[in-house]
C-alpha cells in the first residue's frame, strides 16, 4: 500500500514560494489466493459464537467458505448472523446462512405451523444475503431437532417430505427474486438413520447436497469421510469436528476448490465478481483530479453505474469515473453496481476525502496509530483503518469542520480494529447530548466499553469492563459544548483530561477499544448497548501515555487542529546551487521531497524521517533551471 501526497513550490529567480497544491491518493494491492487441488476447508458459526470473529485469522488457516446460523424455529434470529456475515465476506471468505428446523413445533408442510413458515421465517432475516455477488455461499437446513421422534409420532417418510418442502420454499422465494440456488441439507447419521428414537430420512431427500457431521478420532478432512452417509451415497461436506479457529465447526468440501465455486457460492462463476474495490482518495486543495476504478469478473457483458452517497450519477457507466475540479460537495462515498444477467454487485465504499491545514494548526505529537478527522467521510488517515456507518449515523459540524454524528437508537461506526494494549491515548472532541438509554460509550469492543456517560443518573465519563465492573471518573461532559476529552492508560493507572487539564485519575486501566464508534457491543449475549446520542470529531489515538503538556497543547489548538497534510513552510535560496527548506506533516510519517522543471517529470531528492511533524532539508543540486518542489507523504 502506499500514500501520496504532493506540494508543488515554484521558485522562479530565488524567490519565496509563490504557489502550493497538494494531492494525495490511496493505493490497494490485492492478493489473490492460489486455487490447491485439495479439499477447501470450511466452519460453521451461530449464536454461540461472537459477532467479531478474527476471520483475517480463520481464512489464514485455509478456510474458504462458511455458514452462520440465521434463525431456528420461527421465534429465534442468531443476534451475531450480521455481524458475521459481514466479517467474514469482508475477509473474502465465502459465506451462507443457515436455519435450525424445528418440526417437532411446526410438523406441517403447508400453512400454519409449518415447513413453509420456518422458510418464510428464515428468509425474512437470511434473504439479504442469498443472492448473485460472488460472496454468498448456499444456504443450509439444519436437520438435527431431537424433539421430533418416533415416539412424538414422526415418520421417516414425513420427515424427508418436510426437508424438501422447506428447500423448495427457500428456493422458489429466491428464484422469485432472480437467484437460483439449491439449499444444502445438514445432519448427522445419528439423526438421519431410521431407528427406535428417531425417524430418520429416506432417499427422497437425496436429490439435495448434503453436509453430514461426524466425529472420527484424529480425523484427516483431506482424505477422511464422515463414515455412514446415509441416505445419500456419498456427502457433499464434512462436518469433522465441532471446535476450529473460529471457535465454531469444522468443515470441509469433498471436491477442489474449482468445484466450490462453480456447485456452492450463489452465481457460480457467472455472477459479478468484484476483484478490486474503488481505492480511497484524499485530496487537497479544492480543484485537484479525483478517479476511481473498480475491477470485476464475471459472464459478459458486465455494465457499470457509480453512485454518490447512494445516488445514481448519471453517465457515471464506465469502470472508472473521474471527478475533475474537485469540491467540497464531492466528499462521500463512492460505490460501483456491477451487473450482468445474473444480477447487480455492489463493490465496498471508496471515499473521496479533502483535507487542509487550518491557520494555527500544531503537529501532532510522536506515537500516532490512528486519526479519524471526521471530514465527511470515516477514513482512518493514518491507521488505515476505515469506519463502515450502520444505522442513523451521520455528518454535522465539527470543532474542526465535520464531524460523527451518533443519533442515541440505531447508529455507531465499525472498523474492525482490534484493541490497542497499554500504554495509550486517545483524544477526541465531543459535543454530548443526553443519549436515552443507560449509558453511553464512546467506543467498544465487545469486552470493554469507553463510557461518555457511564449512568444516566449521573452522566459521568468512566469505562466498564464487562462482566467486572463499572468505573466513573466523576466529571460530566457539559451539554451542546465541544469538549477535548483525553484518556491516557500508563500502566498502573487512567487518568481523564477535559479540555486540556487532568480531571481525575483511577488505579486501573483498560486495552484501549478500537471495534466500534458511538455504542458498545457485548460478546456475552451478542448485543449492542449505550448507544451515543451527540457528535464526535478529531479522533486520534497513540501507542503511548502523552505528557499533560501535549495534551494541553491539542485541546488548545481548538477548531485550528492538527497539522493533517505536509506543507512548506519556509525556503532559503543559499546560493553555490542549494536551497533551504522547512517542511511539517503527519508526524510520523517519512516525506519525500521532489524537483521538477516543467511540473511533467518530476526527480525524487530524499526521503526524510519526520519522527515530530517538523523536517528540515537542503537541495545541494538546485540551479536556476529548478523551478518546482514538491512534498510528498
Amino acid at each position: 500500500m502506499g500514500n501520496c501526497s504532493a506540494f508543488m513550490i515554484k521558485l522562479p529567480s530565488h524567490s519565496p514560494a509563490g504557489c502550493a497544491r497538494i494531492l494525495l491518493s490511496i493505493c490497494l494491492i490485492f492478493v489473490l489466493g492460489s486455487a490447491f487441488a485439495q479439499r477447501p476447508l470450511g466452519t460453521d458459526v451461530s449464536g454461540y459464537q461472537p459477532a467479531i470473529i478474527d476471520w483475517t485469522t480463520v481464512k489464514n488457516a485455509g478456510v474458504k467458505f462458511a455458514w452462520s446460523k440465521a434463525t431456528e424455529g420461527t421465534g429465534y434470529v442468531n443476534p451475531n448472523f450480521t455481524a458475521q456475515v459481514a466479517g467474514a465476506a469482508a475477509a473474502g471468505i465465502y459465506i451462507g446462512a443457515y436455519h435450525y428446523a424445528r418440526p417437532q413445533l411446526h410438523p406441517n408442510l403447508t400453512g400454519v405451523n409449518s415447513a413453509d413458515s420456518e422458510a418464510a421465517y428464515f428468509w425474512s432475516v437470511a434473504g439479504p444475503y442469498i443472492k448473485y455477488g460472488g460472496s454468498y455461499f448456499m444456504p443450509m437446513l439444519d436437520w438435527e431437532d431431537v424433539n421430533a421422534t418416533v415416539a412424538a409420532g414422526f415418520t421417516a417418510a414425513q420427515m424427508s417430505a418436510w426437508v424438501n418442502e422447506w428447500c423448495n420454499a427457500v428456493s422458489n422465494t429466491a428464484y422469485g427474486s432472480g437467484v437460483v440456488i439449491q439449499p444444502v441439507v445438514y445432519t448427522g447419521t445419528w439423526y438421519s438413520v431410521p431407528g427406535s428414537t428417531y425417524p430418520g430420512l429416506t432417499t427422497d431427500v437425496t436429490n439435495r447436497p448434503c453436509c453430514i457431521s461426524g466425529y472420527p478420532t484424529n480425523p484427516n478432512p483431506q482424505t477422511g469421510s464422515p463414515g455412514s452417509t446415509f441416505p445419500w451415497p456419498s456427502f457433499n461436506f464434512w462436518q469433522y469436528a465441532d471446535t476450529n479457529w473460529s471457535g465454531g465447526d469444522s468443515d470441509v468440501y469433498n471436491g477442489t476448490l474449482a468445484g466450490l465455486l462453480k456447485n456452492f457460492v450463489i452465481g457460480g462463476t457467472n455472477a459479478p465478481s468484484i476483484s478490486g474495490n474503488p481505492a480511497n482518495v484524499t485530496l487537497a486543495p479544492l480543484g485537484d483530479t479525483a478517479t476511481l476504478s473498480v475491477r470485476a469478473s464475471g459472464q459478459a457483458p458486465l455494465s457499470f453505474q457509480w453512485l454518490f452517497n447512494g445516488a445514481v450519477i448519471p453517465g457515471a457507466t464506465s469502470s472508472n469515473y473521474t471527478i475533475a475540479n474537485v469540491q467540497w460537495g464531492n466528499v462521500g462515498s463512492y460505490v460501483a453496481v456491477v451487473s450482468n444477467s445474473y444480477g447487480p454487485v455492489p463493490s465496498s465504499a471508496g471515499y473521496i476525502t479533502l483535507l487542509t491545514n487550518a491557520p494555527g494548526s500544531i503537529v501532532a505529537p510522536s506515537s500516532l496509530v490512528d486519526w479519524w478527522p471526521a471530514e465527511g467521510t470515516p477514513v482512518d488517515i493514518f491507521g488505515g483503518k476505515t469506519g463502515t456507518a450502520t444505522g442513523g449515523f451521520s455528518y454535522a459540524a465539527g470543532r474542526t469542520g465535520r464531524a460523527f454524528h451518533f443519533d442515541g437508537s440505531t447508529s455507531y461506526l465499525t472498523t474492525g480494529a482490534s484493541s490497542l494494549s497499554v500504554p495509550w491515548t486517545a483524544c477526541v472532541w465531543v459535543n454530548r447530548q443526553n443519549a436515552p438509554g443507560t449509558g453511553a460509550a464512546l467506543l467498544g469492543d465487545g469486552n470493554v466499553e469507553l463510557k461518555l456517560e457511564q449512568y444516566n443518573g449521573t452522566r459521568q465519563v468512566g469505562f466498564t469492563r464487562f462482566g467486572v465492573a463499572d468505573y466513573n471518573f466523576g466529571y460530566t461532559v457539559p451539554l451542546s459544548t465541544w469538549t477535548h476529552l483525553a484518556f491516557v492508560a500508563s500502566g498502573t493507572q487512567m487518568q481523564l483530561y477535559a479540555n486540556g487539564s487532568l480531571v481525575a485519575t483511577l488505579t486501573t486501566n483498560i486495552p484501549l477499544p478500537r471495534a466500534y464508534f458511538g455504542v458498545g457491543y457485548v460478546n456475552n449475549g451478542g448485543s449492542f448497548v449505550d448507544y451515543m446520542l451527540g457528535s464526535v470529531d478529531e479522533v486520534m489515538m497513540f501507542n503511548r501515555a502523552l505528557s499533560s503538556t501535549e495534551i494541553s497543547a491539542i485541546a488548545a489548538a481548538g477548531s485550528a487542529g492538527v497539522v493533517r497534510v505536509p506543507e512548506f513552510t519556509a525556503i532559503q535560496p543559499l546560493g553555490n546551487n542549494q536551497v533551504r527548506m522547512n517542511l511539517r506533516g503527519l508526524t510520523g510519517k517519512n516525506i519525500k521531497v521532489y524537483a521538477s522543471q516543467d511540473l511533467d517529470n518530476w526527480t525524487l531528492l530524499g526521503s526524510l524521517a519526520n519522527p515530530t511533524g517538523n523536517v528540515l532539508y537542503t537541495d545541494n543540486s538546485a540551479t536556476n533551471a529548478v523551478g518546482f518542489y514538491r512534498a510528498a507523504q
